[in-house]
């Protein structure tokens, strides 16, 4: 009764008073900074998306164009009957798929058995891992290492050397880290071996950071070209779409120097190929969304 009536006694702040202006005026100053950014962001992507559905007589008008004046989906027509884009997109699908489920459990298997408190020789090997993320070998060593393991032009090159990554792994660490320890003795006095907890309890929990790593890993995948560039020179039919397609704008962007080189309008084609590789991962993004920030946030709490 007497809290109440200290309360009582406070003055209230009038409405429209000198700080709430302030407030107001400050949320419309990050309103118009926000939107100025998205603008910002937002633009690049409606222009190239206009350039790929315009004819090239509107194009060369105006580069910078905000509305199609002509419209023209031949680039369109270009991109999905190219051969090449679709068997870069089946690779692609590929290293997405079984890539992103190849690192996922190399890296789960490795973040789970470093959360565990002792076993022999944690600290050295942990400390090796963590080496990696400062230190590297150096292209060199590694094309030597790739060729001599018989990788050379073979699928396997954007595969395997991708198992485990680090800082991926020690978001598993952290997050298996921070479950309760009891449940895990409470599982081994009903009997349950390591597996069996880690299958049935561990793994079933851990299914937002599942999400949040799986997502860094399939969009890696997705974008993956520079190991096709390096050790893939010779066999184009297993090279990944972003690798096709950097090819494919390598090409187009000669047109300027060799008309012949490039059926069409060069330049809509390549904003249509853009387009082909993005807007799939675009689409997937949004499902997994709430997933990673829960799961980004939960991983970095313990460490």
């Amino acid at each position: 009764m007497k809290r109440e009536t200290e309360l009582a006694r406070l003055p209230l702040r009038p409405r429209g008073s000198s700080r709430d202006r302030k407030i107001q005026g400050l949320d419309i100053v990050i309103f118009v900074i926000l939107a100025i950014y998205a603008i910002l962001i937002i633009f690049p992507f409606w222009n190239a998306f206009v350039i790929s559905i315009s004819s090239e007589a509107s194009y060369l008008k105006s580069n910078l164009l905000l509305w199609p004046t002509e419209l023209d989906l031949s680039a369109y027509q270009q991109v999905f009957t190219n051969n090449q884009l679709w068997s870069g997109f089946g690779i692609t699908m590929i290293l997405l798929i079984g890539g992103t489920l190849y690192q996922l459990f190399f890296t789960v298997i490795t973040g789970y058995a470093m959360s565990r408190n002792k076993w022999f020789g944690k600290n050295f090997v942990m400390n090796m891992i963590l080496v990696t993320m400062f230190f590297g070998g150096g292209m060199v060593p590694y094309y030597y290492l790739i060729k001599s393991l018989g990788m050379m032009n073979t699928i396997w090159v954007m595969i395997i050397p991708g198992a485990i990554d680090t800082f991926n792994m020690l978001l598993m660490r952290n997050y298996f880290a921070s479950l309760p320890a009891e449940m895990e003795e409470s599982a081994k006095i009903d009997g349950a071996n390591d597996l069996i907890i880690f299958v049935k309890i561990f793994l079933p929990l851990s299914l937002p950071m599942l999400a949040t790593i799986g997502l860094f890993f399939a969009v890696g995948n997705w974008n993956s070209w520079y190991n096709a560039m390096l050790f893939i020179p010779d066999r184009t039919e297993i090279w990944p779409l972003q690798m096709v397609l950097r090819n494919m704008i390598a090409t187009v962007s000669s047109n300027i120097e060799n008309p012949e080189a490039v059926d069409g309008f060069s330049q809509g084609l390549t904003m249509a190929s853009i387009f082909f590789t993005i807007v799939p991962m675009m689409c997937f993004y949004p499902f997994l969304q709430r997933f990673f920030v829960k799961g980004i946030v939960v991983g970095a709490i313990k460490g």
